[in-house]
């Protein structure tokens, strides 16, 4: 890659937190092509130091090559989970009659619209006391969501009667109707660079951020983690998507100075995990595998780390209990007892990629990057988009989302150690 080019790669990195991976190259000097037709990197670099209209020409190259794939009831499961009814007695008890809602990343639209339909389910007939804040740092993404005309592709998990309540045809596509755009504003925000909440904005009793993170590096991902919480009112839910959640636990604190017996409990640092880890216990088979997730899906750490050692002295050879040992070892800070419980995993089961993943956020906690590439290496060899064997715990998750973040970890620490 050019100098120039490399150059537009950080600044890219700098405004937006896109790290850009090798096999995008091509892309981005396709989109230079597209900002400003027969520019090369050095004369795009010249024209975005101008004063005046050079901000306008970065942001039309974000623009360009920001990642925009979603679609409406994206991970129905994980909106299921959004108790509506909870979230108005919050708000009530806040002194707000409406619920507040941000859609932060919202790309095209589809996932603030589907959180304005599913509101309505739920409060039906009655019309829904919520109002939806849908930012996103792409002008041309949210032109798209303001027209709020989709097709075929963006609609398919819909089914035929919410499609027929809430979305009108014409020519061909599906366009929302007006009881689902009166819920939802839109506006530009960048998640890195811009105040969260936006300004003018209260905080926040329910704020989706989802498939975002795992573009970021990792220090990246931490801070606006962190901004987003500190966006929330008191007692609000921040749902991160599945992928993005498991790239973010670990990062939370530093490990101990003096780390915890590996079977002891989180001790009074821990954080709780901000979206289930699986599914209800009479989805999941194995009475105590149910109860560590449903106490980590509580952040009750230290009784997760107990359920899932005791299942270890039943069942030793049971790689996803040392998984789940290890996440939640991660969590709570002990990266050692992490490290040690990960590779378990991966002993008895070499191909588990998720297990492979989260080893490398294991190491880089403890500040080993050889280690931690090595393993990332590692869960990109073994990942099959295809494989269901550890479902039940791994549910909502995406695997091609984890396979992006490990691209994206072995990209920044290649880049780190030259």
């Amino acid at each position: 890659m050019s100098a120039a080019l490399d150059r537009i790669a950080r600044l890219i990195l700098r405004e937006s937190g896109q790290r850009l991976k090798p096999s995008q190259h091509n892309a981005l000097r396709a989109a230079l092509g597209r900002v400003v037709p027969g520019s090369d990197p050095a004369m795009f670099l010249s024209l975005a130091s101008d004063p005046t209209g050079g901000r306008d020409l970065v942001a039309r190259l974000i623009d360009e090559i920001t990642v925009q794939e979603t679609f409406f009831l994206r991970d129905p499961k994980q909106l299921e989970t959004i108790d509506w009814a909870l979230l108005r007695d919050r708000a009530q008890a806040s002194g707000s009659q409406t619920i507040r809602v941000w859609s932060a990343g919202c790309a095209t639209g589809e996932e603030a619209y589907s959180l304005a339909l599913l509101a309505c389910e739920a409060f039906a007939p009655h019309a829904p006391p919520v109002r939806i804040l849908a930012t996103d740092i792409s002008h041309a993404a949210l032109a798209r969501a303001q027209a709020a005309s989709y097709g075929s592709r963006s609609a398919r998990a819909l089914d035929p009667r919410l499609r027929k309540r809430y979305f009108d045809h014409q020519g061909g596509q599906l366009v929302v109707n007006e009881r689902l755009r009166k819920l939802v504003t839109f506006a530009q925000h960048n998640l890195i660079g811009d105040p969260s909440p936006p300004p003018g904005r209260a905080p926040q009793h329910l704020i989706l951020c989802r498939n975002i993170l795992i573009y970021f590096e990792a220090p990246t991902a931490q801070r606006v983690v962190a901004s987003l919480e500190g966006a929330l009112e008191q007692g609000g839910m921040l749902v991160l998507g599945a992928a993005d959640a498991l790239c973010v636990t670990g990062m939370r604190m530093p490990p101990p100075a003096h780390p915890p017996d590996s079977d002891s409990g989180a001790g009074p640092q821990a954080s709780s995990l901000r979206r289930p880890l699986g599914r209800l216990p009479e989805q999941t088979a194995g009475g105590r595998l149910a109860r560590a997730l449903q106490a980590a899906d509580r952040g009750q750490l230290e009784e997760a780390i107990r359920e899932a050692s005791e299942l270890l002295v039943e069942d030793p050879l049971n790689a996803e209990a040392y998984f789940l040992h290890g996440l939640v070892q991660l969590e709570a800070g002990n990266a050692p007892a992490a490290v040690k419980s990960l590779r378990a995993a991966l002993y008895i089961t070499p191909a588990f990629g998720p297990a492979a993943f989260k080893l490398g956020s294991a190491h880089e906690a403890l500040g080993d990057p050889a280690a931690a590439r090595r393993a990332y290496e590692q869960a990109l060899r073994t990942i099959a988009l295809t494989d269901d064997r550890h479902e039940p715990i791994l549910d909502q998750v995406d695997l091609g989302d984890i396979a992006a973040a490990c691209e994206t970890r072995v990209l920044a620490l290649s880049e780190a150690g030259r």
